[in-house]
């Protein structure tokens, strides 16, 4: 404990500091370092940041299905890795290529040595790959010279981890597959820093939790949970994608119908202006094969 004469002598030493308009920081530590000894630790609280469940059934089934899956975090390498092998993105069989490099002539080494060694292992069926990169590497990879280099080694890789992101990193790397591949993408997350990943992606879906709700009002689809993501892409997916191709190819053919009867009697009409249906039959045509038979479909 402290007397109050010592606290009131430090808090005028620490509003001095606080509100300084020179090298602010440096003297607000400073203050800080005069009150901040000779403690001692009472005890300490964490928060398990853990999986939810049925992370890695939907991982394994959004691969099944063809789907490329890039995991953007700003966690440590570690804790990224240790999340990739819990949630079955990678496995001990996989050969794992990490690059983190400091300087641009060791990360064009890095990068030229694993873009080699894939395509050695990727020519003789060999093991599944995957590929690590942190944020400061990331941001050179990021650069006009090096991205296409980049693209192709990820091409080649079963999956990719960029760890230690920032915000603005994830939505950068969005749009880079989006320049270079001709792929839709989709992007989900959970917090205040996916939002610019979230608005890059094509379809944006946001995951409502304990970490606020400005990713599902940025979003196209809101979940509560990861785990619906794959009934989401594999059910609903599947069944918008049959419902919109069917409406299209019908309308075109109900279209083609009324059009070219038209056109046909407009032929043996001398193309007088004469119109084939009287002007009710127009308009009950349309309404009654336009309505009906799409509302038939969406709901069955």
């Amino acid at each position: 404990t402290i007397s109050e004469d010592d606290y009131k002598q430090w808090q005028l030493v620490h509003h001095e500091a606080s509100v300084a308009l020179v090298d602010r920081d440096s003297k607000v530590d400073a203050a800080a370092e005069l009150i901040e000894r000779d403690l001692k630790l009472l005890g300490a609280t964490a928060i398990e940041d853990r999986l939810q469940d049925g992370v890695a059934d939907t991982l394994t089934s959004l691969h099944k299905a063809g789907i490329k899956v890039w995991v953007l975090t700003g966690d440590r390498q570690e804790t990224s890795v240790n999340i990739g092998f819990s949630c079955g993105l990678l496995d001990p069989s996989m050969r794992l290529f990490i690059i983190s490099e400091q300087s641009q002539e060791a990360f064009e080494s890095a990068l030229s040595t694993a873009e080699k060694e894939m395509a050695s292992e990727a020519s003789g069926e060999g093991r599944r790959m995957a590929l690590i990169i942190d944020g400061h590497t990331l941001a050179m990879a990021l650069d006009k010279k090096h991205k296409t280099q980049f693209m192709a080694a990820c091409r080649m890789c079963f999956s990719v981890i960029c760890c230690r992101v920032a915000p603005l990193q994830k939505a950068q790397v969005v749009n880079m597959v989006k320049e270079a591949e001709d792929v839709t993408t989709l992007a989900i997350g959970d917090g205040a820093n996916d939002v610019g990943m979230i608005r890059a992606a094509h379809i944006g879906v946001g995951v409502s939790g304990k970490e606020g709700r400005q990713a599902v009002l940025a979003s196209d689809f809101a979940i509560p949970q990861f785990r619906f993501l794959k009934r989401l892409l594999l059910v609903h997916g599947r069944w918008s994608y049959k419902r919109v191709t069917k409406c299209i190819l019908y309308c075109f053919y109900k279209n083609s119908t009324l059009a070219f009867t038209a056109l046909w009697f407009a032929i043996y009409s001398a193309f007088s202006g004469q119109s084939l249906y009287e002007g009710w039959l127009n308009s009950l045509f349309n309404v009654l094969f336009t309505s009906a038979p799409i509302v038939a479909v969406a709901t069955l």
